[in-house]
């Protein structure tokens, strides 16, 4: 996986050099909160102060949502503690 970041957002390239992600700002914060190993509760928990609009189960879903999608794209792989 091969990642610069580039005015807060994150382009993430898979092993394959296939395909090419560009996340946006709060994505590029979930991103780099994975280097935590965190689950996306903490993820969530960690990141709710940011955004005052936002509550906390909404960011916890949208946060869920999105690692979906990087696990569905081959980019995040669901570990076991």
């Amino acid at each position: 996986m091969v990642k610069e970041v580039v005015d807060d957002r994150a382009f993430l390239l898979d092993d394959r050099g296939v395909e090419m992600i560009v996340l946006n700002p709060v994505g590029t914060m979930v991103w780099d909160a994975l280097d935590d190993a965190r689950d996306p509760s903490a993820i969530a928990a960690s990141l709710v102060d940011r955004f005052a609009d936002v509550s906390l189960e909404d960011l916890e879903r949208d946060v869920q949502a999105f690692l979906e999608e990087l696990r569905e794209a081959g980019l995040v792989v669901v570990t076991e503690r």
